[in-house]
Order: structure tokens, then C-alpha cells, then sequence
């Protein structure tokens, strides 16, 4: 080490804000955009959630209720929650949508696994 070398350095990722939604139980996988982020939410009824957050303060955020009861998770319009993707919502619309989605009855699909489950002989 020398008298050149920085002391610390932080990484870039660590100065971008990071948008939050607080009263969720789920906690989203995160992926960089070129001016924004990406936020995937996986929720345990078998549904989930895309949010696109553009960078800014004042950026208006996207919606896309998921069907996560693949390996891979695909838009899903036939729920309540929204039949189509959504743009230009504020935090708070958006927050408001992934609680509805995080709360709605177990996906189709999980419940059958489910059922299925119950009746194998371990």
C-alpha cells in the first residue's frame, strides 16, 4: 500500500437510491436498468409483481402482476388486481397495488400442487 491508494472506494451501486415499499412482507430481486432498476416480487400465493423505477425523484413507476408458480415468472392480466401493465403511477399507487397482489388467494396452480401434496405418502 502506498500514499497513493485510496483509502476505501465504494462501489457505484451503493450511491443509487433505492426505492422501498415498506409495508410489504417481500423483499424484491433487484436488477440494474440502463436508467433505472427493475424490482421482480415473488409472493408465497404463487403470484408476484414487476415494477419498473426509473431514476429521479419524480419518476413515475410501471406495474405487472406475475404468475410465479413457474420457474420462470410471466405477466398475468386475469387477476383482480390489474388486467393490464400499468405506467406512470406514483409510490404510493404502486405500493397500494403490490399489497393487493401480495394479499390476493392462493394462484390456482399453487393450490393444486398443494391438494396434490396432501394426499403423497412420504
Amino acid at each position: 500500500m502506498t500514499l497513493q491508494d485510496p483509502a476505501f472506494s465504494l462501489s457505484p451501486a451503493l450511491l443509487t437510491p433505492r426505492t422501498s415499499f415498506p409495508a410489504l412482507l417481500h423483499e424484491p430481486e433487484r436488477h440494474a436498468l440502463p436508467h433505472g432498476e427493475l424490482l421482480v416480487f415473488r409472493f408465497t400465493n404463487g403470484y408476484g409483481a414487476a415494477v419498473t423505477c426509473p431514476a429521479g425523484p419524480d419518476a413515475q413507476l410501471d406495474f405487472c402482476v406475475l404468475d410465479c408458480t413457474g420457474s420462470v415468472p410471466q405477466p398475468c392480466f386475469d387477476t383482480p388486481v390489474s388486467g393490464q401493465f400499468l405506467s406512470g403511477l406514483t409510490h404510493a399507487g404502486t405500493q397500494g397495488l403490490l399489497m393487493l397482489t401480495e394479499r390476493l388467494p392462493v394462484h390456482p396452480r399453487r393450490a393444486a400442487a398443494n391438494a396434490a401434496l396432501l394426499h403423497e405418502e412420504f
